[in-house]
């Protein structure tokens, strides 16, 4: 049991300070890498990382959360900078943080998630490509040098992973520098000083680019912060507040930029890191960002010694890693809309700008499903479980299942199932799903599992049978239920309430067997069923008639 003292529970403070330290490790080379990739230098990078951890941590609502600068926002940092330089860039970060602010002051955080999930693959590919292109240089300073480090960041792994690959990069390729190979360019002196506050002369900018640039940004790191945010939910088994989470990061990016430093998100990797090693609090995130002042203050005389080219090996593996190479294929292989989508929004990512490939990727998503999208709904149908063993509910998913429903639908089936063992969804109603809506149907699989519910999908089209098989939630076993009309699936759906009781029902009927030695109830008699109601009188019949 926790040790709690008061209110403060002490074994979770501990798991904190160790999973702040241990994220500190993670979080130190890949704040030297962005800071160099966004042209601002390592500095920047890492003292980035310091601001928003604290601040983020402290205002966010993301509890477990690790917050600081990452890949995607800084190749629009990095291209920001090439355009409008060190003054225009920290301009368009505070831009960033005040509307940041405003999309949690004004709850406007929901509709990030009504960009389609393609158009997000296909940005994300976009800038993993990016980074590799812009790696080029630094890499040929020194190929040896970074094929020893992208060796290490990729075998590493298999031999252990209680030690972070990129530290160990980072070390070893510094040190085989400093003996064996020197290279030219270095990551150079990061100032052990306190960063002075630097507002820049906005009446001297383009106050057009600023703003536009500004807004790409903040949208950018709402994205990449709450789908971190869902990733942390899922491993804590808690929920965050997306509308304070804005603000915690509006407010950390402030600070951050408002000093000169990069701005940042809520960043995956550091915050599954900070997970899996125990951190549950906002302590984690404060204590990463103080170890990696002593980390800079200890280290920082040596971190002037790393080349670029051990940064560019670490970057380059980042962005292997994080170009969506599964996705892409299930979601092409189940929709040739995603596949559209994810190409397109790829190739603007690479060749035009962020803001005109997500633009572009969600008015394709938009047009391919007919402008007539919404209007979808649920609506249950009572079943007869008398004399069953298990609780079985039935819902009818009605209109369109699309990108722009598709975590309303979720929540929804949630909330309505509870109390049921069995959970029918019955899709003969459903006139358009989508490839986000073939994703949602295995979300909704995966969630009713978790909670021991078993899910029994019925009314599907061939071609949205098709795709549920190729995203890995449905396979031929399930084609004659799945084709099948309701009725089928309720019969089946008792059938297996009778021969399959629940855990909990099963002790309760042992335990009265026992006490009471009484025999076992007999199978009612099957009765026939239409669209998830018993058709013995007249209510039942006008459920019927409406399933039809």
């Amino acid at each position: 049991m926790p040790v709690a003292l008061g209110n403060v529970n002490w074994r979770g403070v501990k798991n904190d300070i160790i999973a702040g330290i241990t994220v500190a490790f993670v979080a130190l080379p890949l704040a030297l890498s962005y800071g160099v990739l966004s042209g601002m230098g390592a500095a920047a990078g890492v003292y980035g990382a310091i601001f928003c951890g604290i601040f983020a941590s402290i205002f966010g609502g993301t509890k477990a959360q690790i917050s600081g600068p990452a890949s995607a926002m800084t190749v629009v940092l990095a291209d920001t900078y090439d355009k409008v330089g060190v003054e225009g860039l920290i301009a368009c970060m505070l831009v960033a943080a005040v509307f940041q602010i405003l999309i949690g002051v004004f709850k406007l955080g929901r509709f990030i998630h009504l960009i389609p999930q393609p158009a997000i693959v296909g940005f994300t590919n976009g800038i993993g490509i990016l980074i590799l292109i812009k790696q080029y240089k630094h890499f040929m300073d020194s190929p040896i040098l970074a094929l020893i480090v992208i060796a290490i960041m990729f075998l590493l792994p298999y031999a252990t992973k209680k030690v972070p690959a990129a530290l160990v990069a980072l070390v070893v390729g510094t040190t085989v520098s400093m003996l064996w190979l020197p290279a030219n360019m270095m990551v150079g002196e990061i100032p052990i000083v306190v960063p002075q506050l630097h507002i820049p002369d906005f009446t001297a900018l383009d106050l057009w680019v600023i703003a536009k640039t500004g807004a790409l940004l903040a949208v950018l790191g709402a994205i990449e912060t709450l789908l971190s945010s869902l990733v942390v939910d899922e491993m804590t088994n808690t929920a965050h507040d997306s509308d304070r989470e804005m603000v915690g990061q509006g407010i950390a990016n402030l600070v951050s930029a408002g000093f000169g430093n990069l701005m940042g998100c809520g960043a995956l990797v550091r915050s599954a890191v900070a997970v899996n090693a125990g951190g549950r609090g906002r302590l984690t995130g404060i204590v990463h960002s103080i170890v990696l002042i002593l980390l800079v203050v200890v280290f920082g005389p040596i971190a002037a010694q790393i080349p670029m080219a051990v940064l560019a090996g670490i970057l380059i593996v980042t962005a292997i890693r994080m170009i969506e190479y599964k996705e892409s294929y299930v979601m092409s292989s189940a929709s040739k809309e995603a596949q559209l989508v994810i190409i397109v929004t790829t190739i603007l990512t690479i060749f035009l700008d962020l803001t005109t490939a997500i633009l572009v990727g969600t008015m394709i998503s938009s047009f391919m499903i007919l402008i007539s999208l919404g209007n979808s709904y649920i609506k249950e149908y009572k079943i007869d479980c008398e004399g069953l063993e298990q609780r079985i509910k039935s819902f009818t998913v009605e209109g369109a299942l699309f990108f722009g429903i598709s975590d309303t639908l979720v929540n929804t089936i949630l909330k309505k199932a509870k109390g049921a063992d069995i959970v029918l969804l019955n899709m003969h109603n459903t006139a358009i799903i989508d490839a986000t809506g073939v994703v949602v149907l295995g979300r909704i699989k995966d969630k009713l599992k978790a909670k021991g519910k078993k899910l029994v999908i019925a009314g599907l089209r061939e071609e949205t049978f098709e795709q549920c098989c190729k995203m890995g939630f449905l396979d031929e076993s399930d084609r004659g239920l799945a084709l099948g009309k309701i009725p089928e699936a309720v019969d089946y759906a008792k059938e297996y309430a009778w021969t399959t009781p629940s855990p909990k029902d099963k002790k309760k009927k042992k335990d009265k067997n026992k006490a009471n030695n009484a025999p076992d109830v007999k199978k009612p008699e099957a009765v026939g069923v239409v669209a998830g109601a018993v058709t013995e009188n007249t209510e039942a019949s006008t459920n019927q008639s409406e399933q039809k």
